[in-house]
């Protein structure tokens, strides 16, 4: 064990003596011991023994409220199902109402001594069943663990990520939290988890890339390089997965553009030719971004350059902040997926080993990074026809930004409430 990782162990040490003491007896400087110093035990114990727990840096907690926040309505609810330490409530709307979830008891009290206004439930995740409710389910659930369900604990026969063995259901704990997440979040809701890069291709989460793909649009894969969690000792390659649980007016429809070529392999223009993928109905092109630099380098020495805090995800808020003006002026690149026996349902990740149109053609027009660039989902522009609830008929671009906010609030209308 390292200089680092004895300082957190120590840390952590000291954070259990403090949550063991009656509450009138924690001081305010506890407290604030707790929050800027408590990390669990993700990475410093073998796999298997830490709960795929790993704490999220602050900055990234931050940048993903940053995406969201202007997405959302007033006093939205939260769900929080891995909270930890609580590094994502601290940058949550004020006027949240917050339900944080946490398996591991010592967590779960830090959390509710540093963030009292939310409701903080400590337990198994999976059994917290409140569906179609929350506004955001946000988090980095745990990765690289098996969930266990005793049956007697409710019946999850229909749940597509949990498998019946004997006397439990198990599955794969990114998978599963998907899932649940999924089924937490209202018709329009947002979910944005950090996830592992071997979701996209991991046979054991195909069931979590076909959930996805027929329940969700696709908002933002932001790929995160690997000293990312290099704080709690892990290299573990992740991506932020940002999607909408779409409305049930939403169709799933072919996509227009039928012919698409690469920009590097000087074709004919038919690379793609008779494109025959499917997406629901305000489907945007599929935005991918690449961060280069999360603030330090694999030895945790700070990179900031200008000593002005900023990291390229502040970069990145731009783009969901200036009104759609970059998005509508990204290139709509050869979906990845297209051609290295991918399903349509992969179109959520980013594939050919950075190999792909978009990251090469991005590498080069922002080299310094953070790359970002979009894929083709239903098409270029071309105009397709949108059913209202009240049975008008009207053309919508298929490059038209606003389209989606226009499906949720036309379910809610047809529903008398938002």
């Amino acid at each position: 064990m390292g200089k680092a990782q004895r300082e957190r162990w120590q840390a952590n040490v000291k954070s259990m003596e403090i949550v063991s003491k009656p509450r009138d007896q924690i001081t305010d400087d506890d407290i604030r011991f707790l929050r800027e110093n408590y990390t669990s035990i993700g990475g410093l114990l073998p796999k298997g023994f830490n709960g795929g727990a790993f704490f999220t840096p602050t900055h990234v907690a931050k940048f993903m409220w940053d995406v969201l926040k202007p997405r959302l309505t007033q006093a939205p609810k939260v769900l929080e199902p891995s909270v930890g330490s609580g590094v994502f409530l601290e940058h949550a709307p004020s006027d949240a109402e917050i339900t944080a979830l946490e398996l591991d008891q010592t967590s779960a009290k830090v959390t509710s001594l540093i963030y009292l206004q939310a409701n903080v439930i400590q337990g198994n995740a999976i059994l917290h069943n409140r569906e179609n409710y929350y506004d955001v389910v946000i988090g980095n659930p745990p990765y690289g663990e098996t969930v266990e369900i005793d049956m007697s604990d409710g019946d999850f026969s229909d749940w597509k990520t949990l498998t019946k063995r004997k006397d439990k259901y198990r599955g794969k704990s990114e998978a599963v939290f998907i899932e649940h997440a999924i089924r937490s979040a209202k018709p329009g809701g947002y979910i944005a988890f950090i996830l592992p890069k071997g979701i996209a291709f991991n046979s054991q989460t195909q069931k979590a890339r076909e959930l996805l793909f027929n329940t969700c649009w696709q908002v933002a894969t932001i790929m995160l390089p690997g000293e990312t969690f290099q704080h709690v000792g892990t290299t573990i390659p992740t991506q932020i997965l940002i999607v909408r649980k779409v409305t049930p007016n939403a169709r799933k429809i072919k996509a227009v553009t039928k012919r698409w070529g690469s920009n590097f392999r000087r074709s004919d223009w038919s690379d793609i030719d008779g494109f025959g993928a499917e997406f629901f109905e305000g489907q945007t092109p599929a935005y991918f971004a690449k961060v280069t630099d999360i603030g330090w380098d694999e030895k945790g020495r700070s990179t900031d350059k200008w000593g002005d805090g900023l990291t390229q995800l502040d970069e990145l808020v731009d783009d969901w902040t200036d009104g759609n003006l970059t998005r509508e002026n990204l290139y709509p690149h050869l979906p990845s997926w297209h051609g290295i026996e991918k399903g349509n349902e992969s179109f959520f990740f980013s594939h050919g080993n950075e190999s792909c149109d978009g990251f090469r053609d991005a590498s080069r027009t922002y080299p310094d990074g953070p790359y970002r660039w979009q894929e083709l989902t239903l098409g270029t522009g071309e105009e397709v026809e949108w059913r209202r609830a009240d049975g008008t008929v009207e053309l919508r671009s298929t490059w038209d930004f606003d389209w989606q906010d226009e499906i949720v609030a036309d379910y809610y209308s047809q529903k008398g409430a938002i």
